[in-house]
């Protein structure tokens, strides 16, 4: 997840298929909770997919130890397919049934396109699929495979950004690719529900394109008929979601902007999921303090609450993904990267109330008690 471009913004704004080979063993039932909410999750990013084993386990029990209840996960088609008809889904597997072991409902995302599939300038796997029948086809082999396993996907991730939609972000293009997605997962699974491709903070810059001008896109182009839940990455840093003098650029704040589309739609009945959504600490002049990260983590959550019509939060991320201080990308965790807790953990479990208290032995005999920086 390229989060440079949000950070420009902020700163600058101020074994189902039996015959395929490296199948994981099947999950076992979920773990009893006594959950007193459902509305937190956490997106842990592409790198959780590569994690160790034991590195892998041991973040998925600090995931259910704070008492999130849903993961996002990367069903990355590149990395499944990289040669036509060859296809490798030990990756997604691995993750998906051990998130599933412990109690965690799962977001699939389904995304990015290897070489033989992209459009023509579209660069990396983040150009999108030149054919989307070609896509819908790799869709719907995903929505079988995980058919008792992933009843929630995304279509996309940030596809109003150049960076993850290359060339660039066409609206017309994403739509072709979510009318032929959602249908085929719906042939394969009739109750899962559909999200668009969450849409970062962006200003219309003749490249990317804002949140709030491509929903209006979206719904002008009917698309909302192929989406169950309006996916958006509202982050806020440095500001608080809350921060009416931030309306001018606040992704969180502007969530009301975006719902008014919906509604002078007749679609208010759509809910909004806040899919991405944090704040960077470390030494770099974009990012903020650990104790105005947990502030910007608990009045999201409060304001989300508040407005009712979003949902649920998805806090990015569980663990920094490195120790260097001075790069953003490394630091949105809640933990450190050793697993030892910024305040924003605490922010979190006291946010899910019961699903941490049921869980927090699994962390206290894993976790450091304190941070080594």
């Amino acid at each position: 997840m390229g989060r440079l471009a949000h950070v420009a913004l902020a700163t600058a704004l101020s074994c189902t298929l039996a015959a395929l080979a490296a199948c994981a063993p099947p999950p076992q039932p979920p773990p009893p909770t006594t959950c007193a909410t459902d509305d937190i999750g956490i997106a842990a990013g592409a790198p959780l997919m590569y994690l160790p084993d034991s590195e892998l386990d041991r973040e998925l029990d600090t995931i259910r130890a704070v008492g999130a209840r849903w993961l996002r996960v990367d069903i990355d088609w590149s990395v499944i397919e990289p040669n036509r008809g060859q296809q490798n889904w030990s990756v997604p597997d691995r993750v998906v049934d051990r998130a599933r072991a412990r109690g965690l409902e799962v977001v699939g995302i389904v995304a990015y396109t290897p070489a033989w599939a992209r459009v023509a300038g579209g660069g990396d796997t983040h150009g999108y699929p030149a054919d989307p029948a070609a896509f819908a086809g790799f869709v719907r082999q995903a929505a079988q495979r995980y058919s008792t396993r992933v009843t929630h996907w995304e279509i996309w991730n940030e596809p109003n950004l150049t960076n993850f939609f290359r060339p660039r972000p066409d609206v017309g293009k994403y739509v072709e690719l979510l009318a032929a997605a959602a249908p085929a997962v719906k042939s394969v699974q009739p109750s899962a529900r559909i999200l668009n491709g969450g849409l970062a903070p962006a200003v219309d810059n003749g490249s990317d394109i804002s949140p709030v001008t491509y929903v209006q896109q979206l719904y002008a182009r009917g698309a909302h008929q192929y989406f169950d839940i309006l996916s958006v990455h509202p982050y806020s840093y440095p500001a608080l979601p809350s921060d009416v003098s931030t309306q001018s650029w606040n992704t969180f704040y502007r969530m009301r902007l975006m719902r008014d589309t919906m509604v002078q739609y007749g679609d208010a009945a759509t809910p909004v999921w806040a899919t991405e959504f944090g704040a960077p600490t470390g030494t770099a002049s974009n990012a903020v303090s650990t104790q105005r990260q947990a502030d910007i983590i608990a009045d999201g959550i409060a304001e989300a609450r508040r407005l009712g019509w979003v949902q649920k939060v998805f806090v990015y991320s569980m663990r920094d993904r490195g120790t260097n201080q001075a790069d953003v990308e490394q630091n949105f965790g809640l933990l450190y990267q050793n697993f030892s807790a910024k305040p924003s953990r605490a922010v979190v479990a006291s946010a899910t109330s019961g699903c941490a208290a049921a869980n927090d032995t699994l962390e206290s005999t894993n976790t450091p008690a304190d941070a080594v920086w």
